[in-house]
Parts: C-alpha cells; structure tokens; sequence
C-alpha cells in the first residue's frame, strides 16, 4: 500500500511566512524604536526642561508627582518578551525634576524625596502648631493686658474721691494698683506716702489706747486708795520698827515709822524704796524728815512723792539696825 503525504495549499503557506516576517519586522522596528530611545536617554543632563526631555526622548511611561515642584519619570529601556511578561525596575529608566528642570538620571529619588516632603510635612505641622501657641499666648496677653488696664481704670476712679485722711483705704487701693502696674513711679510714691502716713497714725492710736488704758488704772488706783489706806494706815513690821503708809494720791506717800524696841536706831533717807508689781526698784525722793535718830518708842514721818502715773507695788525700809520692813501695796 502507498502512503500519499498531504502537502499545504500554496496560500496557507503564503501567509504564515507574511505572518512570520511581519513578526520578525515588528520585532525589529520594536528593537529600533528601543535603541532609538535608549541613546536619546543618554543624552538627557541635569538642567534639561521637561519639554526638551520631552521632545528628545517623548512621552514617558510612568510618572510619580511627589510635590507640585517635584516629580519622576520613566521610560522603559527594554521591550517585554511577552505581553504577560513582566517588566521589573531595571526595565526603567528614571529622570527626576525638580521646579521644571532634572536634577538626577537614572537615580530613582522617589523613596528618599518621599521622606524628605514627609519630614517636611511634619515640620510644617510643627511650626503651624507653634505658630498658633504663640498667637494664642499674644492674644492672651492682649485680653489680659486689656483686662488689667480696665481694672486700673476702676481702681484709678474709686480711689480718686477717697480723702487723703483715709490713708488706710488709700494704702489698699494704691498697693493693689501698684501690683498690676510695678513700673508706675506714682504708684510706688502713693504706697510710700499712706505707709508712713498709716504707721504714724497707728502709732498716734497706740500711744492714745495706752494713755487711756493708763489713765483708767490711774483712776482704778485712786478708786481704790481709800480701801488701801485702810490696810496701809495699820502698823506692821518686826520686833525692832513698825511702819504705816497713808496714799494721798497723785504720786504721794506719808510714810510714819515707829521704833518698838528698846534700842536707839537712826533712820535716813536711803533707807527707804519704792519697787513696782515686778519688785523693780521705782524712782522716788524722800523727805529729810526721815532723817532720824529714834530712841524707843520714838516715830520718824515724813513724805515720798514719785510719778503720779506710776503704780508702786510696795514700800521698803531696811537698814542694819532695824532689819528690812516691806509695806506691800497690792
């Protein structure tokens, strides 16, 4: 038996070798264009504008906007094999533009001039925060500085009808002026003036409540100089002198001392001392009538005075002969 092979019609034949050959042509007018491109590539230098890249090299294929002032090109240096295939980073070549012009070819400046305009952002972030703290603080102390000087306007108009006797009042308003305004000379002059004037007149007052309250023991004491007088007028004393006191007020004594012994002793002067509440000795003159020799039963009487606004706590005689004899007052 004879095989007949089968051999293809003349025109499936003619257009597979058509197909074939344009392939080939495509594939080769692709390579061209490719190289074409590449070496205009090559000729792009920092400073070109992105029309003259465009019109030297064309249209890219991709392109990454950064900020309004920088962005990245790219143009695909190698055809794919296939239309499924593909194409990688080194497939690409990058321009970068910076304000219209290229700063850097095939460098990728995505990622770092990412970074840059985040760190930018954040410290625009920043600055806009601290820009509105500060103008915050300056509105604060606008408002506080108008609300101070309100507040000085009102104490200005309440203290300005005070009269100047009234220097505590005056003292009161002028200090709390002086605090919201330390730099006024004014200020500082009128808390000076009332100080003084307030310290002199609280000592004035002083001086005046202790001369009342003085001058109210006084008439306490003379009140009380006849129920005193009673004690005071009795002899009292030891085995050698008796004494008895009589209070004729207004700072002074009659002292009479009396010898109940059987021995002569002399009295002077010297003998005899006032000592206040505390037993501190108080300053008083006696009479040279006290100035004696006392035989027994003899009696030695004379007068004391001392300060009509003192209040002695007692009279005390003492010498060697007699002893020491105290008159209390209390």
């Amino acid at each position: 038996m004879t095989v007949i092979g089968w051999t293809p019609a003349p025109r499936v034949v003619r257009i597979s070798v058509l197909l074939t050959l344009a392939g080939l042509l495509l594939t080769g007018c692709a390579h061209l264009e490719n190289q074409k491109q590449f070496q205009a590539l090559q000729q792009v230098q920092p400073g070109d504008t992105e029309a003259m890249v465009v019109e030297r090299v064309g249209a890219p294929d991709r392109r990454t906007d950064i900020t309004p002032a920088r962005f990245v090109v790219f143009y695909q240096n190698r055809p794919s094999r296939s239309s499924d295939e593909p194409l990688d980073q080194d497939d690409y070549t990058p321009i970068a533009f910076e304000n219209g012009k290229v700063v850097a070819v095939d460098q990728d400046l995505t990622e770092r001039w990412t970074r840059e305009e985040a760190q930018r952002l954040r410290q625009s972030e920043m600055a806009e925060r601290e820009r509105r703290r500060v103008e915050q603080e300056r509105a604060a102390r606008l408002e506080a500085a108008a609300a101070r000087q309100k507040k000085i306007e009102a104490l200005e108009a309440e203290v300005r009808p005070i009269p100047a006797s009234n220097a505590a009042e005056n003292l009161r308003l002028y200090r709390q002026l002086l605090e919201l305004d330390p730099d006024n000379p004014r200020y500082r002059e009128r808390v000076g003036l009332y100080e003084a004037r307030l310290a002199q007149q609280e000592a004035v007052r002083r001086d005046r409540a202790e001369r009342a309250a003085r001058e109210k023991q006084r008439q306490a004491w003379d009140q009380a100089r006849d129920a005193r007088n009673q004690q005071l007028r009795q002899y009292t004393g030891n085995d050698m002198a008796e004494m008895a006191v009589h209070d004729m007020g207004n700072g002074s004594l009659y002292v009479w001392l009396k010898n109940v012994s059987r021995q002569i002793f002399t009295t002077h002067p010297d003998h005899f001392s006032l000592v206040d509440s505390q037993s501190q000795s108080m300053p008083c003159q006696v009479d040279d009538s006290l100035d004696r020799v006392l035989e027994p039963g003899g009696i030695a009487h004379g007068r004391i005075a001392y300060s009509r606004q003192a209040q002695p706590g007692a009279l005390v005689f003492e010498n060697r002969e007699a002893g020491r004899i105290i008159k209390p007052f209390q």
